[in-house]
């Protein structure tokens, strides 16, 4: 005979996924690319299974199943008490008029023996979408989200050997982001630029204060730099990169630092405590500079 234990649910076990943010494309056009981000959280007591978060185009702030679905990914066993941030490449629908819209997100609770605790926090409105018939990739927005992604692959590569995360220092961002521009207009890959300049050159152009005091009383000067150069499509090692998919590519550049000796110790030094980084695009490759101090 086969014993089973039953199966106790009470009210006081349930899980409750909530989304916290939502971050989209601004733009977009019928059939383009479109890329979204979002965090959840399990704010119940039981582990969630596995659910569908599909992202949406309205026009209005209400999110329903009858707006323009424009992708879907699978969610699966957030604990209680921890969070999710996934982002995809979603596309827009070739048959969407052109206009305005809201981005939202929504969960589709998939089966499962206990109800989502919560269900008024499962949709969540973002930033308007302009949708026009001309679509041009917003390269900016790209650009900067690729950054804030290397700095997110970058300081668990510190944590897990002990090591302070860095900040962004937003003075040091214009000293990274003038030399991965520079790189995508002049076409160069080296730490020298065609006209001489060395990453404490450039600092010193802009005006970025470069001497640093020691806890032991010593001081140094200058400042740290890695860059890489990412070409889209095809690339040996890491397979089809996608250029309307900033955390692969954050993940790619992150992933060639730390399997590069100098540029893995330049990320891990200790003294380090802020971090500037900058993306360009020229069409091809994807420039990315990191400056340490």
């Amino acid at each position: 005979m086969l014993w089973c234990p039953a199966l106790a649910i009470t009210n006081e076990s349930t899980f409750d996924l909530a989304f916290t943010s939502l971050d989209c494309a601004p733009s977009g056009g019928p059939g383009s690319p479109f890329y979204a981000w979002f965090s959840l959280e399990n704010r119940g007591t039981q582990i969630s299974m596995t659910d569908t978060v599909t992202i949406y185009l309205s026009s209005d702030p209400e999110i329903a199943i009858s707006d323009y679905p424009v992708g879907e990914t699978k969610i699966s066993f957030i604990r209680p008490g921890a969070s999710l941030e996934k982002g995809f490449v979603c596309t827009i629908p070739k048959n969407i008029p052109s206009g305005t819209y809201y981005a939202g997100a929504a969960l589709n609770i998939g089966f499962g023996l206990i109800k989502d605790a919560n269900e008024e926090d499962n949709s969540i409105t973002g930033s308007s979408v302009a949708i026009t018939s001309s679509y041009k990739r917003p390269q900016e927005w790209y650009n900067e989200k690729i950054s804030d992604r290397v700095l997110t692959h970058t300081n668990p590569e510190r944590t897990k050997r002990n090591l302070n995360e860095l900040n962004r220092d937003t003075e040091l961002d214009i000293v990274a982001q003038d030399m991965s521009r520079d790189m995508a207009s002049r076409q160069f890959f080296d730490h020298v630029n065609p006209s001489g300049e060395s990453p404490i050159d450039r600092a010193e152009r802009h005006g970025y204060n470069q001497l640093k005091s020691l806890p032991d009383g010593e001081e140094f000067f200058g400042i740290g730099e890695n860059i890489v150069k990412i070409p889209v499509g095809s690339v040996y090692r890491y397979g089809d990169i996608n250029p309307d998919d900033p955390d692969q590519i954050a993940r790619v550049a992150v992933e060639s630092f730390m399997n590069s000796p100098p540029h893995k110790s330049t990320l891990l030094l200790p003294e380090f405590e802020g971090v500037g980084i900058g993306t360009a695009y020229d069409g091809k490759n994807y420039y990315i500079t990191q400056n340490f101090f």
